[in-house]
Formats: C-alpha cells, structure tokens, sequence
C-alpha cells in the first residue's frame, strides 16, 4: 500500500487539477454560482421572516426564529464547504464602509 494515497487518489487529483490555471474560469463560474445561491437562500429566509410575523406573540415565534436560525446555519456551512472543495476564498462584503 504506497505511503502517500492521496497522489495515487484520483477524486484527490481531480480536485488538485482545479486550481490548474485553465481551470479558473470554472472556478470563477463556481465562486458565483455560490454566492447567487447563499444571497437566495437569505432572501428566502427574510421572505420567511415577513410571512410569519403574525405569529410574533404566539408560542411558535420561537419554533419560526429556531427553524430560520438552524437554516442560516445550513447555509452558512454548505458555502463554506463549497468554496472549501473549490479552494475559492470567502467573499469579501463590498458594503463594508
């Protein structure tokens, strides 16, 4: 069994080749394929926010407000972990002053 499995590892080598100059448009492609698709999930959280304010002083604000915190976490982390697997940096926020 040779020491180093990862060079022999072909899922690893793919993913080492991404970072192959040629491969940086698919990169970038990625990089904004994720950013579109966390800003949509937040929006769909905020959507959700807005429908579920008639619940504001009932029981079940508390199981709407646990349900989106638990979704932004999902979101948070399925980002992170794709731009982990695409070695792409976290995006910056532009609206920093």
């Amino acid at each position: 069994m040779p020491e180093n499995t990862q060079a022999t590892n072909p899922f690893m080598k793919m993913f080492e080749e991404l970072n192959a100059p040629l491969c940086e448009p698919l990169k970038q492609a990625a990089a904004q394929w994720i950013d579109t698709s966390a800003e949509w999930a937040h929006k769909a959280l905020e959507w959700n926010e807005k429908m579920t304010t008639w619940a504001k002083e009932t029981p079940l604000a508390s199981v709407f407000a646990a349900q989106r915190s638990l979704a932004s976490q999902a979101i948070e982390n399925s980002t992170a972990l794709a731009r982990s697997l695409w070695r792409i940096e976290p995006k910056t926020d532009e609206k920093a002053e």
